[in-house]
């Protein structure tokens, strides 16, 4: 049958054959080789991102560094300037002092032990319950705020005990006072008392 095919016939199968090898190259190489230029072009942008990201953060290192230095020298001061010891008398007496001076009546308090956000630091809750009107309560809350301790306030409840014009109010709080724990004192250089 090839025997009897004609010049033109021959010149007709080669465009066949040689359309079919351009697409099957075009489909077998052309193709698979831009999707893998795609592929590798959105890799070198994630690339540059994370690159432009690093280098960044290499940049804003020694400002970093610094700030991480005199945060801890700031922990440092903290620490050194707690007091080592609890002395919960001296600070019983100071409250109780604070609350007579500001003509509130201290009817409860108690004392617990919690965690405190620091691991070197110790801190004991005072749970108090006062009563008196609202300007003798905010002078003494306001007088708490300027304990000659590390302390904060918190849990603070308020309650009206009468329908005067100027009623009581029974007032529940949280005073925590903060001490350094056992042991720290050598890694801190010491303590003020």
């Amino acid at each position: 049958m090839l025997a009897r095919l004609g010049q033109r016939e021959w010149a007709l199968l080669a465009m066949v054959l040689t359309a079919l090898l351009g697409l099957l190259w075009y489909y077998l190489l052309i193709v698979p080789t831009r999707q893998e230029i795609a592929t590798v072009r959105q890799e070198i942008d994630r690339l540059t991102i994370e690159r432009n990201r690093g280098l960044q953060a290499q940049r804003a290192l020694p400002e970093l560094r610094a700030t991480i230095a005199a945060l801890q020298a700031q922990r440092l001061a903290f620490l050194r300037a707690l007091p080592r010891e609890e002395r919960l008398a001296e600070v019983l007496s100071e409250v109780l002092q604070d609350a007579e001076a500001s003509g509130v009546v201290v009817r409860s308090f108690t004392r617990s032990r919690t965690s405190a956000p620091v691991p070197e630091v110790r801190a004991v809750n005072l749970a108090l319950a006062l009563e008196a009107p609202f300007p003798e309560t905010y002078a003494y809350l306001r007088r708490l705020e300027d304990l000659s301790r590390f302390s904060t306030l918190s849990g603070l409840n308020l309650s009206v005990q009468s329908q005067e014009a100027n009623p009581t109010l029974a007032t529940g709080l949280t005073l925590t006072v903060y001490v350094l724990a056992q042991g720290v004192e050598a890694e801190t250089g010491g303590s003020t008392p």
